[in-house]
């Protein structure tokens, strides 16, 4: 091989990604990683468990009243969500 065929590290990477189509599962997990900054501490406290499936953000959440509030919210939401990655990522949130 010579030098100028050489690859960095992230084309490599970034290349094995692309083949594989993984693009949206890291996305999906990096959803899941930015919930706290994106929704907040205070939610995150009460925040159970989360999963990505088909696009849509499942959210188990301990306390009804902030469900109910984060309902009106989901909108917003989303739209933090899909400004931070820049391309839309999760089309829906559900808040059980």
């Amino acid at each position: 091989m010579k030098k100028q065929d050489a690859l960095s590290i992230g084309e490599i990477i970034s290349q094995f990604i692309a083949e594989n189509k993984l693009e949206q599962k890291l996305d999906e997990t990096q959803v899941m990683r930015l919930w706290p900054r994106i929704a907040g501490e205070t939610v995150n406290a009460y925040t159970q468990s989360m999963h990505v499936h088909n696009r849509t953000l499942y959210v188990q959440l301990s306390s009804a009243v902030l469900r109910n509030e984060l309902m009106m919210l989901r909108n917003d939401l989303l739209r933090r969500f899909n400004d931070e990655f820049g391309h839309p990522v999760i089309d829906n949130i559900i808040f059980r």
